[in-house]
């Protein structure tokens, strides 16, 4: 016999509804394993306990009267939670929905703000800001003209340019003396 069995069979054993053969083998179980032993003794000490209990009387009324609570308690609950369905949007409370909306507006006007437009993708604004230029006044020339003079100005050229002079380079090698 298996613990499983042992434990299928002990509120059979306690009752006395066992064969001869089974009640052998439960007692063999029983002698050779302490465990079920303690588990034995432990169960028949609990019903001992349960028996030695007074019995308590109620009133007439209390089994009426609890079945009427009870199916009273049913239907206040079942009318709660229809009433908290109803005020629910999208299965949110009205505090979590405006929440929600506040979060969902915010979101796309960050979004909105943060790209940026056809115009100023990627473009430079050294060579399109009006603050690259500056005015000088020539004093010398009789009208008084005022020159605008470009600081920075934009090359779109890919190429590179030929410098105008060239540059020599005149090396001189050393020989190290040992």
């Amino acid at each position: 016999m298996n613990r499983y069995e042992f434990e299928d069979k002990i509120s059979d054993y306690i009752e006395n509804q066992l064969s001869v053969s089974e009640r052998k083998a439960f007692e063999e179980y029983i002698n050779e394993n302490k465990e079920g032993r303690d588990l034995l003794h432990s169960i028949t000490k609990t019903i001992n306990v349960i028996n030695a209990q007074k019995s308590i009387k109620t009133s007439e009324r209390f089994m009426p009267n609890l079945i009427d609570k009870v199916n009273s308690y049913k239907k206040t609950t079942l009318n709660q939670n229809n009433l908290r369905n109803k005020k629910l949007f999208f299965g949110l409370t009205p505090m979590n929905s405006v929440l929600m909306s506040a979060f969902i507006f915010s979101f796309v006007f960050l979004l909105v703000n943060i790209i940026p437009t056809e115009n100023t993708f990627f473009q430079s604004n050294i060579a399109s800001n009006k603050k690259s230029m500056i005015e000088k006044t020539d004093t010398k020339s009789p009208s008084g003209l005022i020159e605008k003079i470009e600081l920075v100005s934009a090359d779109s050229s890919d190429s590179l340019k030929e410098p105008k002079e060239k540059i020599k380079f005149d090396f001189q090698s050393v020989k190290n003396k040992r």
